[in-house]
């Protein structure tokens, strides 16, 4: 009889949330890597938007909403002036869920963000009421950054920290006495299975990942701490992956997953998409991560017109010069511009084209954040604006904390990027509220093809909206 397994995708506890091509794609890769290993698989999705009693809307492109209760704010954070809530299934039919699987042999749980581990921590409770005797491992995002607080509050037996699939292998080979054959495993990312999205009820979409890792660090990003060195697969094995998920789930929609999806560009994306081409399928390609603007030319912005992209999001990030050198001249106003300029003359309208911008950043002055708004808006695109959020072990992280602004040992609800964790006197609370409420005016413009500071230089937009906000 096979070993069975338990894998648990746990609860947000946030005061916002929603699934823009979310899925925990680590633990569907470790799913389908342990099945072909023998083991039996159970999976329990606290973030399933199909399976409550809760109707949720569904968005363009099966992104929407997730089911939300409110609840009690952690006392650390009565202070935000907004509901804070438990998005994803009941604890009723959590439980109900637990009671079904009281023959795993033992439970695997994954965790994302920092400052969601109180539902990383309400699953572990739950898992130890009703599971009692079931060694629980812990792995993901969080367990890895922040390990001695996840042992400390969480409490797993077990604790697994970068990418999973081997470790998990050999400490469950450990826990039940099985061989491990160190022969018979994976050599390269091609050898994995495809994530096993026929564990997810009522997929709306896929994922693809064309690489692990990123060869660049950037000054905000924990990537180099969480993953595998940068490497690539095949784009044949990519195309294959694209061919065989659409003719079994017969889903349109694919989100690409990488963090450096233009890497060697000739070699790799513009292979996998005039490969694409040729297969005929008729997709819908998305970027939630942010594309380095800088190798965009003429050539990759044609073949990802032709190729039907829908979502593109640039890494833009600040039009402080200061700034790229952190993050390694993966951008410019000019090669913005450039960038750009291909894929309007490619097909794409600006206002389809959105370019995320950084806000909180230690040291960010009010006139840089508004200053890199207004030039996205110049240029037609949508602002995505990503609040800052210190993690553990980035260099802003340490900036931060070198600043007085934070302590090294700073609770990680205190870093949740919803409440902009290094507001100060000049910048508080409100100011970020009405930062947002400037973005949100201008890519309305966009939407109509109207921005609202074409005719005035730079410097005298971001003068007057300066003015107006402090």
């Amino acid at each position: 009889m096979p070993y069975r397994l338990l894998l648990i995708n746990p609860w947000i506890y946030d005061f916002s949330a929603y699934d823009l091509w979310s899925k925990p794609l680590g633990l569907l890769y470790l799913a389908s890597f342990l099945r072909d290993q023998g083991f039996e698989i159970s999976f329990i999705d606290c973030l399933d938007k199909y399976a409550g009693e809760q109707k949720v809307k569904i968005r363009k492109y099966g992104t929407g909403h997730l089911p939300r209760s409110i609840v009690e704010k952690p006392e650390i954070l009565k202070h935000i002036p907004r509901h804070y809530a438990r998005y994803g299934i009941s604890e009723a039919l959590f439980i109900e869920k637990l009671k079904q699987n009281a023959n795993v042999h033992a439970v695997l749980i994954t965790s994302i963000m920092t400052y969601w581990y109180p539902g990383v921590k309400r699953v572990v409770e739950l898992v130890r009421k009703f599971l009692p005797d079931k060694p629980i491992i812990l792995g993901g995002i969080y367990a890895s950054l922040l390990p001695d607080h996840a042992r400390e509050v969480i409490k797993p037996d077990f604790l697994v920290t970068g990418p999973g699939e081997l470790k998990t292998l050999r400490l469950l080979a450990d826990l039940f006495s099985l061989p491990f054959d160190a022969f018979n495993l994976p050599a390269t990312l091609d050898d994995y299975p495809y994530p096993a999205f026929d564990l997810i009820n009522h997929p709306d979409y896929l994922i693809v990942m064309t690489s692990r890792g990123c060869p660049y660090d950037c000054s905000f990003c924990a990537q180099k701490r969480i993953a595998m060195r940068f490497t690539q697969r095949q784009p044949e094995r990519v195309v294959e992956e694209f061919v065989r998920q659409y003719r079994r789930f017969r889903l349109r929609d694919f989100a690409f997953y990488d963090d450096a999806l233009f890497i060697a560009k000739q070699k790799h994306i513009e292979v996998i998409l005039q490969r694409l081409l040729e297969k005929r399928l008729p997709l819908r390609l998305h970027t939630p991560n942010g594309l380095f603007v800088k190798y965009v030319d003429r050539q990759l912005a044609e073949l990802m017109f032709a190729a039907n992209f829908k979502t593109i999001r640039l890494s833009f990030e600040t039009a402080n010069a200061e700034r790229w050198k952190d993050m390694y001249s993966k951008v410019s106003d000019e090669s913005m511009i450039e960038a750009v300029q291909h894929l309007t003359q490619a097909g794409f309208r600006p206002k389809d084209l959105e370019a995320y911008v950084i806000m909180g950043l230690p040291g960010q002055t009010l006139e840089e954040i508004v200053a890199s708004i207004i030039f996205v808006n110049n240029l037609g695109l949508q602002v995505r604006l990503a609040s800052f959020s210190p993690i553990p072990g980035t260099r802003e992280f340490e900036r931060a904390v070198e600043m007085g602004l934070i302590t090294r040992d700073i609770d990680p609800l205190l870093t949740n990027k919803a409440i902009f964790p290094l507001r100060n006197e000049k910048i508080t609370y409100e100011t970020f509220r009405k930062i947002r409420k400037l973005s949100q005016i201008l890519n309305e413009a966009a939407k109509n093809e109207l921005p609202l500071f074409g005719d005035e230089t730079l410097g005298m937009a971001v003068k007057k909206v300066v003015r107006e906000m402090q």
